[in-house]
């Protein structure tokens, strides 16, 4: 089988805001993103609230060699939207400095709240998470293994 499951971030209004974030602090290539606007544009018969025009339907990053996917919309909508802490991004790299480099643009910005501190640990030289000023706890690994 050939296929890729990608992490899909719902972000509620602040998707824009997230891709940017993920631009600066990780380094994240926008592979596609279309705005609200764009979608109208696209599909004259969809709909959104006024004010929203810069909301994104969709977006594809690339961070790392992987991708994510934000937009603000829930995926099940027969749930109020919630942040939840059951889910996080991990970022691992067998290259320590590639690692320290992360968290350390990571913990510069003023929304970023360390959860557990960057250190080594029983499996890593080199482990920590982070929340980032969206609420998504982002784990950063040293990893010794080759999966």
């Amino acid at each position: 089988m050939n296929f890729e499951v990608i992490p899909f971030l719902s972000m509620n209004g602040d998707a824009a805001a997230a891709i940017a974030f993920y631009e600066e602090y990780l380094g994240a290539k926008v592979l596609f993103k279309k705005n609200y606007k764009e979608m109208k544009e696209m599909n004259p018969g969809f709909e959104y609230p006024a004010g929203q025009e810069e909301y994104i339907t969709h977006s594809v990053l690339e961070i790392g060699v992987n991708k994510i996917m934000i937009a603000e919309d829930a995926m099940d909508t027969e749930r109020p939207w919630q942040l939840g802490n059951s889910t996080s991004l991990c970022i691992q790299s067998k290259d320590k400095s590639t690692i320290d480099q992360l968290y350390a643009s990571l913990v510069q910005h003023e929304g970023v709240k360390v959860l557990v501190p960057y250190e080594q640990n029983e499996f890593s030289p080199g482990y920590g998470i982070v929340r980032d000023p969206f609420g998504i706890a982002i784990q950063l690994c040293v990893t010794v293994h080759d999966f």
